[in-house]
């Protein structure tokens, strides 16, 4: 294969950093498609943690580049405040990181209106106040910044006053919130962009150029496929399309194709913020699960809502975004409990239905569990026990796709191939 995605196939949260980072030893180019840092990739490399937001997974790889494509939306401050990080670790400079120049930015306005909307808002979405949502909108309303609008201070600050009354009114009037003034704003954003410059290039020519000399490309998603805008259960979602779609949209493909679509699944299901969770569990065994799995957000610090499996969620995940194959991860969480179920179906109003679909209302569904023989494992040696093959098992029989990687820790030496990637 040639082009790899890496899709979060649940809620988010599903260890795709780490399975980035691995992958990515194999790829030429790591291209990060969609959102902004409101998502959060952990990496551990050697016992160290590193935690991105906006940076491909890819950069901790010498031979590779990471690419940030036009269907981000960022925050250049955050930008280099990561950029600097990484760096503590390893080079970074324009030859191991590029930012597209078409890549829309976030204003100072865009995160204190985010921040106000949610914390005075009569409705909770549960955003993490990131300006994300307030950006993509002025990129669709065509009001938005580019990146390279950075690098020409009197562009940046026509573009900026073509916007700035009504911005400025709404947190100032609506929101009783001091907001900066154009000139403020362009000073701040020019000096970003002469920081970040030798970053930004014609990231989709270099793409393409790349696939046509048969380079390995991986894409790598943030979120998951439950909080795309379009597939995910809307308005509890995110601004971006998260699934294999936004690939196509956010950064391009050869062909219009994806030779593999890996979709990284929990062996449990989580959920960070506001919105409907068929499987959550308000019991010790959700307790459990949340505080052995260490289910805070790496972006907000939020503790995450923790449930069963939910194999109606992930065949609808499949077929939004066409997954061939799966990777499980954090199986040691549920090694040695007690109690083992899977949703494998939903009940609404008498009727069992076996896949989510878009509409369904989640906050009425009734899942309908399988009980299975909990697990064991070690994970000391290859050899798994019967009864975790057999969770494997059920898994890949219901789904239709084969669990290609399974993963029970954090680091790189935790993750065990079943099926050969690029």
């Amino acid at each position: 294969m040639q082009t790899l995605a890496i899709i979060g196939s649940q809620w988010g949260d599903e260890g795709k950093g780490k399975i980035t980072d691995l992958l990515s030893q194999k790829a030429d180019l790591v291209v990060r498609y969609q959102g902004g840092n409101n998502a959060g990739h952990t990496i551990w490399v050697d016992g160290k943690k590193i935690v991105l937001h906006l940076v491909p997974s890819g950069i901790l790889h010498p031979h590779c580049l990471s690419v940030v494509g036009h269907g981000v939306v960022l925050e250049p401050e955050a930008f280099m405040t990561e950029v600097n990080r990484v760096r503590e670790h390893i080079p970074v400079n324009g030859k191991n990181l590029l930012v597209s120049e078409n890549t829309a930015v976030i204003t100072s306005w865009h995160k204190l209106i985010d921040a106000a909307r949610e914390g005075q808002g009569a409705v909770k979405i549960g955003t993490t106040g990131k300006g994300i949502g307030p950006s993509y909108e002025d990129k669709i309303g065509r009001r938005g910044l580019r990146v390279r609008d950075l690098l020409n201070k009197d562009q940046l600050f026509k573009r900026l006053s073509e916007t700035a009354d009504e911005k400025i009114f709404l947190l100032e009037k609506r929101y009783n919130i001091k907001a900066p003034t154009v000139a403020e704003e362009t000073e701040r954003l020019w000096a970003l962009g002469q920081n970040m410059k030798e970053f930004v290039g014609d990231a989709f020519g270099i793409l393409q150029d790349s696939l046509v000399r048969g380079k390995k490309v991986l894409y790598e998603g943030a979120q998951g496929t439950l909080l795309d805008v379009d597939y995910g259960t809307y308005p509890y979602v995110t601004s971006s399309n998260t699934t294999a779609a936004g690939i196509h949209t956010g950064a391009g493909t050869l062909n219009g194709r994806v030779d593999e679509v890996l979709g990284i699944t929990k062996a449990y299901t989580t959920r960070v913020g506001e919105g409907p969770f068929p499987t959550e569990l308000f019991d010790e065994v959700g307790q459990y699960i949340q505080k052995t799995g260490n289910e805070v957000g790496a972006t907000t610090g939020r503790i995450r809502r923790c449930g069963w499996l939910d194999l109606p969620a992930l065949r609808y995940a499949i077929q939004c975004s066409s997954l061939t194959s799966i990777a499980l991860t954090k199986l040691d969480i549920l090694s040695g409990m007690d109690v083992l179920k899977v949703c494998e179906g939903y009940k609404v109003d008498g009727k069992i239905f076996t896949t989510a679909r878009p509409g369904m209302d989640l906050a009425r569904v009734e899942p309908v569990y399988r009980d299975l023989k909990p697990f064991k494992d070690d994970f000391a040696s290859d050899k798994l026990s019967p009864e975790l093959q057999a969770y494997i098992n059920l898994i890949e029989t219901e789904l239709k796709i084969p669990v290609g990687i399974a993963a029970y820790g954090p680091d790189r030496q935790q993750i065990k191939f079943r099926k050969d990637y690029f």
